[in-house]
């Protein structure tokens, strides 16, 4: 399991996201970090449309090959 902190400020960013999410085999998440009740289904377009822009998400990628990360989500990622 790979835990970040992604945040997004744009539309494009969101669409970005999830087409390189859906790239992937494993399972992505993306949390709310103020209320650990929201949580997204980083391939699902509508679901990802929902957030709130410029707010810090945990983003949660578990599966087999979750080594691919940084390589696809390492631009969303916060610093």
């Amino acid at each position: 399991m790979v835990k970040k902190t992604v945040k997004f400020v744009t539309p494009g960013q969101i669409l970005s996201f999830c087409k390189a999410c859906q790239k992937m085999k494993s399972d992505i998440d993306v949390k709310d970090v103020s209320d650990k009740r929201v949580v997204i289904n980083g391939k699902s377009l509508m679901g990802m449309m929902t957030i709130q822009m410029g707010m810090p998400m945990h983003l949660v990628v578990n599966g087999e090959d979750e080594g691919l990360t940084d390589r696809y989500f390492g631009r969303f990622e916060l610093h």
